[in-house]
């Protein structure tokens, strides 16, 4: 049902949601068990470890989002390969060093394009959509 309501999150499993002072917090992860090395593609099942990201994602009945995501890192079986280590990607959601889901960051990306910097401020906060100056 959720991934018919977010297809963005199709790719994570969610663990667990819950809100807390107004903010929608989703806890997800990675079900794919072998994951492609962004450097030569070779298929990696060896984690490596794991790390917390947090990425804002386009509000949900009036309130922020906040996705919490379970990353894995993994070695690159190929030893021609110059990425030793990689972070795990799911389709339609993360980018590497993105904060930001492609669903909000089309959203900002619409309302900076119509109003051109600070004035796309105002609106986006009426939205319920979080941005930082800068």
């Amino acid at each position: 049902m959720l991934g018919r309501l977010l297809p963005h999150l199709s790719g994570a499993v969610i663990e667990s949601i819950k809100r807390t002072a107004g903010v929608i917090t989703l806890r997800a992860g990675c079900h794919a068990s072998r994951v492609r090395c962004p450097g030569c593609g070779m298929p990696s099942w060896r984690v490596h470890g794991r790390y917390v990201r947090r990425l804002g994602d386009a509000p949900v009945a009036g309130s922020p989002v906040v996705i919490e995501l379970t990353v894995r890192r993994f070695k690159c079986l190929s030893s021609r390969c110059p990425a030793v280590a990689f972070a795990e990607q799911i389709e339609g959601l993360t980018r590497p060093h993105a904060r930001q889901t492609q669903v909000l960051r089309s959203m900002l990306a619409s309302i900076a394009l119509c109003l051109a910097g600070r004035p796309g401020a105002r609106p986006a906060a009426s939205l319920r959509i979080r941005i930082t100056p800068g």
